[in-house]
């Protein structure tokens, strides 16, 4: 038992983090189509967080290595603009996705003659007010459900400079300054507006930042002293004890206990767009406990060829994959009753089309890198030879040194 993400794993890429990324991204194309089988077996049937809390923890901690040590080594205006350029690859993914969801949809009520499907995931005021609707998608105020994360992670990556520069000055200082947003977000209902419609975004950036900030702190730990959290008997037996409470929570419906506190949402409550505080504790125990992990634990041990590993290396082709594919399994889902051999064959063949995806990215990086390298090498020779001819002395010429 060592420290949370601990120096067992080289100081290099920490396929760990790939591996909990994979199975969140399992986790999340399981959760987008509703009604099947083994939607019951996801984390959020067990505890107060769910996929979308991990993945963003695990963003942040990822961050901490591609974009803060470019950061802390001087070079910030390149780390600044390289988070922006993913911001921006972001919100141009989510405007393919947004459109192909709006298509399948459309195509969905066309074919099976259902028009009531357009009255989901958000999209009864694209029939009722389009051209609103469309400056909503355009702004992405609007954002269609199962199709709502993206926003808030290229937010995510907007502060991500801010959160570098008070981290370059004291990670303390960087973590309190996001605990305060966040409360301060609750108490003043600060979200980004959702035009056409009245409110904010499902994942408010402004508290969603919170747990991409833990991330960050765990990461920058680990950069600088080989671990993120030291291992701590009493804080593991804590963080067990509170997991096993949110899955008794669940299990035997004991939110009453909550509720009798009488605290604010944020503290007691259980709301997703304001991240309250159980959700938080969730997340970070369930990190706590599985990067902890017994030395002999196959949790400890993950290797690069791990396939989940594999799906998490390359997160934004395979969730824009699993997007479209759970949209398509929500429409011929559509108002069925859940059923095994149907429910197999949508999942199972998703998650085979996602991994065949991940394989081939993995492919590809490696052919492009075997195809380019004989070039590259016999450029060289001949580049090598062609300043050798040049340079050679020719015969009965006097070349007379400048």
């Amino acid at each position: 038992m060592t420290s949370v993400l601990s120096p067992r794993v080289p100081m290099g890429r920490d396929h760990r983090v790939d591996f909990w990324r994979g199975v969140a991204l399992v986790m999340i194309f399981v959760n987008h189509i509703p009604g099947n089988l083994y939607e019951h077996f996801t984390s959020r049937n067990f505890g107060f967080s769910d996929a979308a809390e991990l993945f963003v923890f695990l963003a942040g901690f990822a961050s901490a290595y591609a974009y803060g040590r470019l950061f802390f080594a001087g070079h910030r205006l390149v780390a600044t603009l390289k988070s922006w350029r993913r911001a921006g690859v972001l919100v141009m993914v989510q405007f393919m996705l947004t459109t192909l969801a709006v298509g399948i949809f459309a195509w969905g009520a066309l074919a099976l003659g259902r028009g009531e499907l357009m009255d989901r995931i958000a999209l009864t005021s694209f029939i009722t007010k389009p051209l609103e609707t469309m400056i909503g998608f355009a702004t992405l105020g609007h954002q269609l459900g199962y199709v709502n994360i993206l926003p808030m992670y290229s937010a995510m990556l907007l502060f991500l400079p801010a959160l570098l520069w008070l981290s370059r000055i004291d990670l303390r200082l960087m973590l309190g300054v996001s605990i305060l947003t966040w409360i301060l977000a609750y108490i003043f209902r600060i979200d980004v507006p959702a035009y056409p419609l009245p409110g904010g975004w499902f994942f408010n950036p402004f508290s969603w930042q919170l747990i991409f900030a833990c991330g960050l702190y765990c990461g920058f730990r680990r950069i600088e002293r080989g671990y993120s959290i030291a291992f701590r008997p009493w804080l593991v037996a804590l963080a067990g004890a509170f997991l096993l409470f949110a899955f008794a929570t669940l299990k035997f419906r004991l939110w009453f206990l909550w509720g009798d506190l009488s605290l604010p949402t944020l503290i007691a409550g259980f709301d997703k767009t304001y991240v309250s505080l159980p959700r938080l504790l969730h997340v970070l125990a369930l990190v706590y406990i599985f990067a902890n992990a017994a030395a002999s634990s196959p949790f400890s041990r993950i290797g690069r060829d791990n396939p989940l590993a594999m799906l998490g290396r390359h997160s934004l082709p395979v969730f824009a994959l699993g997007t479209v594919l759970s949209l398509i399994g929500q429409v011929i889902k559509y108002d069925q009753e859940p059923y095994l051999p149907l429910d197999t064959l949508v999942i199972g063949l998703g998650l085979l089309a996602q991994f065949t995806l991940a394989r081939y990215l993995d492919w590809w990086a490696v052919a492009q890198k075997v195809a380019v390298a004989p070039k590259s090498e016999g450029l060289s020779e001949a580049a090598r030879s062609e300043t050798m001819r040049k340079t050679a002395p020719r015969p009965r010429v006097n070349i007379s040194p400048s």
